[in-house]
């Protein structure tokens, strides 16, 4: 097992696995940089807009770490299968993103710098954010298998939380329980696709 998270781990790239982790950091950084200098209000208002920058960036990272691999035939072809793959690549992209987003929110937090901040529990909502918008980049590259259609799927998850769900729910649990429970309905679904060697192959050959 270890061996097989190790192999991926390379196959993504420690760079992409360290996006995430860094952009929570730097995060992190630039709200408490600015807090030195601008008001509370607008040190908030710049936080919030660069932790939703954090977020769809973690989902395209993992949308990358997903998909445009020519090795689905090869994957297939051994005992592991295309899915443990998959499922792996997706593990350790959501560890990096969950990671990052309590590198991201834990000082701010400490420092009262977080929006609508209700204490540690609202660390739900970057945390679950990520989890969401990743999960998204894992259905849709099962469904797809391209780089495109993934990103395109990410992004407008992220949108639709932004946009339409998180300005409304505000309660934490709600409004990060809901999205996760739907999404892993999804996954469900994704993970049976996974199973099928033929369409996996067929896939992968299109999108090369």
């Amino acid at each position: 097992m270890t061996g097989m998270i190790r192999a991926q781990a390379r196959r993504i790239g420690m760079g992409l696995l360290a996006m995430p982790v860094a952009c929570g950091i730097a995060v992190a950084a630039a709200g408490v940089m600015v807090s030195g200098v601008w008001s509370r209000t607008q040190t908030l208002m710049v936080v919030n807009w660069l932790a939703q920058l954090m977020v769809i960036g973690s989902g395209v990272c993992v949308a990358v770490a997903l998909t445009g691999d020519p090795l689905v035939e090869a994957s297939e072809s051994t005992p592991i299968g295309w899915r443990r793959v998959q499922t792996t690549r997706f593990a350790l992209a959501a560890v990096s993103t969950l990671v990052g987003a309590v590198l991201m929110f834990a000082p701010l937090h400490v420092l009262g710098l977080w929006p609508q901040d209700m204490g540690w529990i609202s660390l739900i909502a970057p945390a679950g954010a990520v989890l969401v918008v990743g999960l998204a980049g894992f259905e849709a590259a099962t469904w797809s298998a391209s780089a495109q259609a993934t990103v395109m799927a990410v992004v407008a998850v992220w949108m639709f939380l932004a946009l339409l769900w998180d300005p409304y729910v505000l309660d934490p649990v709600t409004q990060r329980g809901i999205p996760i429970a739907v999404s892993m309905i999804a996954v469900v679904f994704a993970w049976r696709l996974l199973g099928d060697e033929e369409r996996n192959v067929t896939l992968a050959r299109r999108s090369i």
